[in-house]
């Protein structure tokens, strides 16, 4: 089992001057959610909580916020994951092929501005 919340109120204690940080993402997220499954965290009351919590913090190097967002995460999961990264993209509107046709027509016309290359395109649809 993990430590007991007296050993990690003794150790938070000892510690105040001293920072932690873990080497790598998964790394630390698998050990907040180990940390969290030894310490029973779904039935620890609040100030016991506060000191998981504290504690997660202190050893990790996350702030707050992320740490909230870490065991709300575990709480509706059972496990502490790196999520993805999902980049938003916008909607393709031309093709390559119409990208290829717009290079040749300005081409031939010499580089006209964008509102004349409009207005050529508008006349011949």
């Amino acid at each position: 089992m993990g430590l007991s919340l007296d050993q990690i109120r003794a150790f938070l204690k000892a510690s105040e001057e001293v920072d932690f940080q873990g080497r790598n993402r998964e790394e630390v997220y698998q050990w907040v959610s180990e940390t969290l499954r030894l310490q029973g965290n779904r039935r620890l009351g609040r100030t016991a909580r506060g000191l998981v919590r504290r504690y997660v913090e202190k050893m990790t190097g996350l702030s707050r916020a992320q740490i909230a967002r870490r065991i709300t995460q575990y709480v509706q999961s059972g496990a502490v994951k790196a999520r993805s990264y999902r980049r938003r993209r916008f909607p393709t509107v031309y093709t390559p092929r119409d990208i290829e046709v717009l290079a040749c027509l300005d081409e031939a016309h010499e580089t006209l501005s964008g509102p004349a290359t409009q207005k050529i395109l508008q006349r011949e649809y």
